[in-house]
């Protein structure tokens, strides 16, 4: 038994961890009980564990288990009690991932993972062109879902994704300069697929990663560049020649206007009707958004020091029924600042505040080294993963969602990788 979980066997199916998001969360979450596995028949290895990230997580985890077993009085309870498992995850990760592979067999993983992208890319386009996907899934709301069906996070996936992807890149040694032109159209194609989601909030967080990325990644900039100014063409002629099953140019840009600065109300068909007219108070983001934010403060006020608990916001909206006098009742608060304030209180936030203000200082240490190899770079695009999925200043998924704390700490285990690299060079 020990020699099985000894070996590389464990290694390739962490590799493609990643995809398994697509076949659906049931088959990420089997996946990550065999990791855990590997890591409970590894634990001898303990002394790598002692980074100052994993002592500040392990409090963390420990803080929600405890903050959950004594606010949540129903069935939101348990996942957050077992928090602590997604930074057991990342600790898998850390130890496999340090067991080198020769470097023909990454490479030929790394296309393959690449192969198994562009075929959710061409799916992605074809549900555009022709309204549904090879599986006869149709667009919903005008939103592009490729083979992730009614569950409407394409955009978020891929935005989530990316960091992962240059990480392999730089961590495997892969030579971009090799085959230019079909990296060019690659990350083209995947610029281009973010957008047609539709989802505003990953489309504005690309951006940011983009931008962040050209500026500390230099040996990505000409490349990435290439490839934005394709997605652009790409983007301006939908404008212009309104082709595609999905208006993809009103809801990224006439909705948010009109959520942001015009009164909505829905008509008997729950139609959205747009009073043009009648002009309001700015809203943070939306109707909804601003009304999340909202109640997420008076929860905030009302337990200051611990918040409502982990998943809290929901169980609070369960108990009045969805019906709340202030503010909008949701399954969490729509933003991960807002989150952590109401669910965690105050020691939630300092705990927040601790981890990020560290992964700015390792993040801006790294970045002006003189003489920067790959595993630098791995770790600077690793820690930019981690700030894109704790952003806390736009529209966000819950932060104790499975999908979401996965890609989290799986950043955090590739972090931790390139973080010892660079240490032992």
């Amino acid at each position: 038994m020990k020699k099985f979980y000894n070996s590389h066997k464990l290694y390739i199916p962490l590799f493609f961890f990643p995809l398994s998001f697509i076949l659906g969360i049931a088959i990420a979450e089997i996946l990550v009980l065999f990791f855990l596995l590997f890591l409970f028949f590894n634990f001898d290895q303990r002394e790598n564990f002692f980074e100052k990230e994993i002592i500040i997580l392990t409090f963390f985890s420990i803080y929600i288990a405890l903050n959950a077993m004594f606010q949540i009085t129903d069935d939101l309870k348990y996942s957050s009690f077992f928090h602590l498992r997604y930074l057991l995850f990342s600790l898998a990760i850390f130890l496999l991932f340090e067991k080198s592979l020769n470097e023909n067999l990454n490479k030929k993983i790394f296309y393959i993972f690449l192969f198994a992208l562009s075929i959710l890319f061409i799916d992605s386009f074809f549900q555009f062109i022709f309204g549904f996907n090879v599986l006869g899934k149709e667009i919903i709301a005008q939103r592009i879902s490729s083979f992730f069906g009614d569950e409407l996070i394409l955009g978020s996936y891929l935005l989530r994704l990316l960091p992962l992807l240059v990480w392999y890149i730089y961590y495997f040694k892969i030579n971009l300069n090799e085959k230019k032109l079909f990296y060019t159209f690659f990350f083209a194609s995947y610029f281009s697929v973010i957008y047609l989601s539709g989802e505003r909030t990953s489309i504005a967080l690309f951006l940011i990663l983009f931008f962040l990325m050209i500026i500390f990644i230099k040996e990505l900039r000409k490349l990435f560049i290439r490839s934005f100014l394709i997605f652009l063409i790409f983007a301006v002629s939908i404008i212009f020649f309104d082709y595609g099953k999905s208006n993809v140019t009103y809801r990224v840009f006439n909705k948010t206007y009109h959520q942001i600065f015009q009164d909505e109300k829905k008509d008997n068909l729950n139609k959205v009707i747009v009073d043009s007219n009648k002009y309001s108070k700015i809203k943070i983001f939306s109707t909804d958004h601003q009304g999340h934010l909202i109640l997420a403060k008076k929860l905030f006020l009302d337990n200051l020091v611990f918040g409502v608990g982990p998943k809290g916001f929901r169980h609070y909206c369960r108990k009045i029924n969805y019906n709340s006098e202030i503010g909008i009742c949701s399954t969490h608060p729509h933003n991960i600042l807002a989150q952590i304030l109401s669910e965690l209180g105050i020691i939630g936030i300092i705990f927040f505040s601790i981890f990020f203000i560290f992964l700015i200082k390792r993040f801006f240490d790294t970045t002006f080294v003189k003489t920067k190899n790959n595993y630098h770079y791995a770790f600077l695009v690793a820690s930019l993963g981690i700030f894109i999925n704790l952003f806390p200043f736009l529209p966000s998924g819950n932060l104790f969602n499975n999908w979401i704390s996965l890609f989290i700490y799986f950043n955090l285990g590739l972090y931790l990788v390139s973080n010892k690299k660079i240490k032992s060079k």
